[in-house]
């Protein structure tokens, strides 16, 4: 679907269902095979719900908000370390429920549900660690590609 068609849909139905591209939100939602019951934006958002919102070059994206800054929301994918300010006239939409299709039990997750509340909670709590453990992850691969290069270099390979 067409990202204006989608926007359009959403505006004019009040929601959307839309298939999810991407890693930005692993290990909640992967991309090609979940799916996101979104519903039109009215009123102002919650920290920690998963809004739609449209980047300035036209990319629409699924991330959580973490916070605000006056009438800006600060979000997050779930699997990403950097935060990124978002005009809320930007966020078009908040997600309702999940669910993954071709997934053995696949059963739809309300945003509401407790176990999804649990998960919010869990995964923002760790964040740290995350971020330090991705940090260190990172720094390991660039050494590891700085031994390998010299060995390389020495075998004349």
């Amino acid at each position: 679907m067409e990202n204006t068609t989608r926007l359009s849909e959403l505006e004019n139905n009040g929601f959307i269902v839309i298939p999810i591209k991407g890693v930005s939100m692993n290990p909640l939602l992967y991309s090609y095979t979940s799916h996101v019951m979104i519903e039109r934006l009215d009123g102002r958002p919650e920290v920690n719900d998963v809004v739609l919102y449209v980047r300035d070059d036209g990319t629409q994206v699924l991330h959580r908000i973490i916070s605000f800054d006056g009438d800006v929301a600060l979000i997050r994918g779930d699997n990403t370390y950097s935060l990124e300010r978002v005009p809320l006239s930007d966020i078009k939409g908040v997600a309702k429920s999940f669910w993954r299709s071709g997934k053995k039990n696949s059963h739809e997750i309300s945003v509401n549900d407790r176990s999804y509340k649990l998960y919010v909670r869990f995964w923002n709590f760790i964040y740290p660690i995350r971020k330090l453990w991705f940090r260190v992850k990172n720094k390991l691969k660039r050494i590891l590609r700085r031994i390998i290069k010299r060995k390389n270099v020495e075998y004349g390979n």
